[in-house]
C-alpha cells in the first residue's frame, strides 16, 4: 500500500502541474486543463480503496465517519485559503469585480461553485483566466460526488456479491455516462460544470480499484507506455474535439494506474520524493495557484520570471497551508462531546455567511450597513487610493445631469420621477425653453457618448434626454417621441450605429416621421481580443492598438460607406457624427498612454468617462456648426 500511495501521489503531482502550466498559458500545456479530469480518476480510485476495504472488513460503511473525514480533509484548508484570497481581493483587486467574487466564495464554501458557473452561463475557457476563484468549480463536482458515492458503492456491493458482477455493472454505468456526455458534447458549459457528466470519471477510478482487487494485473511496459502516451497527448494535443480529449486522457490515466507495477525500472521517478511531496500538498497547491497567477497577471507583464516566481510562491504558500492547516485538521481526532460544538459552529458560520451574502447584494443607497462597508472597502483598496480606479473605469458610474444612468435611465429601472411630459427627471437636461430636444436612446455603445453629451454647453433652448434600452425605436418610444413633438419645436433622435445593427437604419428611416430629425453616432475604435487596457492602466504600461487592424477585422470601410450613403439619401434630415478619427487620429493609437496618464477604453468596445470627454471639444464644434 505504501508503494501504491507513492505512485498515486506522484500522479497527483503531475496532474496539478499540468493545470498550473495551463493557467500560465504556456503553449506546450494548452491542454493541461485535462489534469483536472485525471484528478477525478485518482479521487475515484483512492476513495473507493478506502470504502471498499471498510466494506470487506465490516460489511458496511460508517457514513458519519466518512463525511467527517471528508469535511476535515476539504473544508478547513479551503476556507483558510479562499478567505485569505478574498481579503487580498478587497485590498488589491478592482472593486467592480468584488460582488462576483463574493458570490463564488459563498457558493464554494457550500460546495456549489460548479452549479453557479453552470447556471450563470460562464464559459470555462474564458472565465478561468478572469476569475480568481475560477478553478473552484472542480471542488464542487468532487464534493457532490462524495455525497452520493458511499451509498452507491454500498448498493452495488450488496446487490452483487461477486466482484465480476460489480465490475460489469460499473462498466455499464460508465459506458452509458460516456455516451450521454458524447450526446451533449457540443454544450461545453454543461459537460464541464454539471456533475452528471463528470461522475463517470470518478467511477473509472472505482472500476480500476475493484478490477485490481479481482485480477491484480501488473505490467510495467503498459503502465509506462500509458504514462508517456498521456503526456504526449496532453502536450501535443492529438485530439479532434473536447469530448475525445477528456475520454482519451482519462482512459490513459486509468491504464497507468491499472497496470502500474512497483518493480518497474522507472520506479525511481514514480517514487521521487519531490514529486511525492508535491502530490501530498497538491490540494493546497491547486487552491493557491490560480489566485497567485491571477494577481501576478493583474500587476505585472508576462515576462520570463512569471513561471518560476508564481511556482515558487505557490509552493511556499502551499507548504504553509498544508503544514499548519490541512494536516492539523485532517488528522485531528475530535472528542465525542465536541460534536455539538462543531455542529453549532457550522450552523453559526452558515448564518453569518448568509447574512453577509445578503448584505452584499443590497443597494448601498438604500442600506446603511452596506453603504458603510462599501465606503470602508473603497478607503482601504490600493487601486482606489493609488489611481482612483473606480471613478476612472467603472461604466455603471457614468452620470447624466448628476444621476447614474444605470440606476435611473435603464429600461428596467423603476427608481425615477416623471415630469409632466412623461420624461424621467433624472435623465433629462432641460433647457430654458422647449425649443429643441435631443432624444438619445441606445445600449451601452450609445452610453459611450453620455459623459460627452452631459458636459457640452447647449444653447439655452436645447434639452437632452437619455433612455438606456437594448432595443431602439420600440412602439412605446415612437409614441413618446410623437407626443414630445407637440411640446418641443424640434426633436432630434440620437443613437449609435454599429456594424451589428446597421439594419436599424431602415427602422430609423421608416418608423420616424419626416419631421423628426436624426443624429447618428459612429462606432468607436475597437480593440483586439488580447488587448487589456485596464491591466495596462494598473501596471502603468502603454497599451497600443492599430486602426488598420480594426478596419480589417470589422470591415469598417463598408460600414462608413453605408452610413454615408444613408446620410446622403436623407439630406437635411440625418447627420452623422464620426468620433472614430477623433479618438484614433493615426494608425497607431493608445487605449492607455503612460506619459499623459490617459485611459480611453475600459474594454474592447467601451470608452471610459475620460475617453468620452476627449470628444467634447470636437463634438461641440459639430454641434455649433449644425444646430446653432
Amino acid at each position: 500500500m505504501k508503494t501504491l500511495q507513492l505512485h498515486i501521489q506522484f500522479f497527483r503531482a503531475i496532474s496539478v502541474l499540468l493545470v498550473f502550466f495551463y493557467h500560465l498559458e504556456l503553449e506546450f500545456f494548452k491542454f493541461g486543463y485535462l489534469g483536472v479530469d485525471i484528478f477525478f480518476v485518482i479521487s475515484g480510485y483512492v476513495i473507493t480503496s478506502r470504502l471498499y476495504d471498510e466494506l470487506l472488513k465490516n460489511n458496511k460503511i460508517n457514513y458519519l465517519s466518512f463525511f467527517i473525514r471528508r469535511v476535515k480533509r476539504i473544508f478547513p484548508v479551503l476556507f483558510f485559503i479562499i478567505s485569505i484570497v478574498l481579503i487580498f481581493i478587497i485590498f488589491f483587486q478592482p472593486l467592480d469585480l468584488i460582488l462576483g467574487n463574493i458570490t463564488v466564495y459563498f457558493f464554494t464554501i457550500f460546495g456549489l461553485s460548479n452549479l453557479y458557473y453552470l447556471f450563470s452561463k460562464k464559459d470555462y475557457f474564458d472565465n478561468v483566466f478572469e476569475d480568481v476563484f475560477g478553478h473552484t468549480w472542480s471542488l464542487g463536482v468532487e464534493e457532490q460526488f462524495y455525497l452520493i458515492f458511499p451509498f452507491f458503492l454500498y448498493f452495488i456491493y450488496n446487490l452483487f456479491t461477486k466482484k465480476n458482477n460489480q465490475i460489469f455493472f460499473l462498466i455499464i454505468i460508465i459506458l452509458s455516462s460516456i455516451f450521454l456526455t458524447f450526446i451533449f458534447s457540443e454544450n461545453l458549459q454543461l459537460i464541464f460544470y454539471s456533475p452528471i457528466f463528470r461522475f463517470w470519471e470518478f467511477l473509472l477510478g472505482s472500476l480500476i480499484f475493484i478490477f485490481n482487487c479481482k485480477y491484480q494485473i501488473k505490467n510495467s511496459i503498459l503502465s509506462i507506455l500509458s504514462f508517456i502516451a498521456l503526456l504526449a497527448f496532453l502536450i501535443f494535443g492529438f485530439y479532434s474535439n473536447n469530448f475525445f480529449a477528456i475520454l482519451t486522457s482519462t482512459l490513459l490515466a486509468s491504464a497507468f494506474i491499472l497496470f502500474y507495477d512497483e518493480n518497474n525500472k522507472f520506479s525511481f521517478l514514480f517514487k521521487n520524493k519531490y514529486f511525492v511531496y508535491l502530490g501530498n500538498i497538491s490540494y493546497s497547491f491547486y487552491l493557491w495557484h490560480l489566485p497567485i497567477i491571477y494577481f501576478y497577471d493583474l500587476y505585472f507583464e508576462n515576462v520570463l520570471i512569471k513561471a518560476p516566481l508564481t511556482f515558487f510562491l505557490t509552493i511556499f504558500f502551499s507548504i504553509i497551508s498544508y503544514s499548519f492547516v490541512e494536516t492539523k485538521f485532517r488528522y485531528k481526532s475530535f472528542k465525542s462531546n465536541s460534536n455539538t460544538f462543531i455542529l453549532s459552529s457550522l450552523i453559526s458560520a452558515s448564518i453569518i455567511f448568509t447574512f453577509f451574502y445578503y448584505i452584499t447584494f443590497q443597494k448601498s443607497y438604500e442600506n446603511i450597513l452596506k453603504k458603510y462597508i462599501k465606503e470602508f472597502v473603497y478607503n482601504i483598496n490600493y487601486l482606489e487610493r493609488k489611481i482612483d480606479y473606480s471613478n476612472r473605469v467603472l461604466f455603471y458610474k457614468i452620470k447624466f445631469n448628476g444621476h447614474e444612468i444605470y440606476r435611473f435611465c435603464a429600461q428596467e429601472n423603476t427608481n425615477f420621477e416623471l415630469n409632466n411630459n412623461g420624461l424621467r427627471k433624472e435623465c433629462l437636461k432641460e433647457g430654458k425653453i422647449k425649443n429643441r430636444l435631443f432624444f438619445v436612446e441606445g445600449n451601452s455603445h450609445t452610453a459611450n457618448y453620455i459623459p460627452m453629451l452631459d458636459k457640452i454647453n447647449l444653447n439655452l433652448g436645447d434639452s437632452i434626454y437619455y433612455e438606456h434600452n437594448t432595443e431602439i425605436l420600440t412602439s412605446k418610444t415612437i409614441d413618446k417621441i410623437n407626443e414630445l413633438k407637440k411640446i418641443y419645436n424640434e426633436i432630434i433622435f440620437v443613437t449609435n450605429i454599429e456594424n451589428y445593427n446597421l439594419n436599424k437604419l431602415d427602422d430609423i428611416k421608416n418608423k420616424l416621421k419626416n419631421k423628426i430629425k436624426i443624429l447618428l453616432l459612429s462606432t468607436i475604435p475597437n480593440l483586439s481580443n488580447n488587448s487589456e487596457p485596464l491591466k495596462c492602466f494598473i501596471r502603468n504600461t502603454d497599451c497600443i492598438y492599430y486602426k488598420i487592424d480594426d478596419y480589417n477585422v470589422r470591415n469598417l470601410d463598408n460600414y462608413f460607406n453605408l452610413i454615408r450613403d444613408f446620410v446622403e439619401s436623407q439630406k437635411n434630415r440625418v447627420l452623422f457624427y464620426n468620433s472614430y478619427d477623433v479618438i484614433c487620429s493615426s494608425n497607431e493609437c493608445y487605449s492607455y498612454k503612460v506619459g499623459v496618464d490617459k485611459l480611453s477604453h475600459r474594454d474592447k468596445s467601451h470608452l471610459t468617462v475620460e475617453g468620452s470627454l476627449s470628444l467634447k471639444k470636437n463634438f461641440f464644434k459639430f454641434y455649433l456648426k449644425n444646430y446653432n
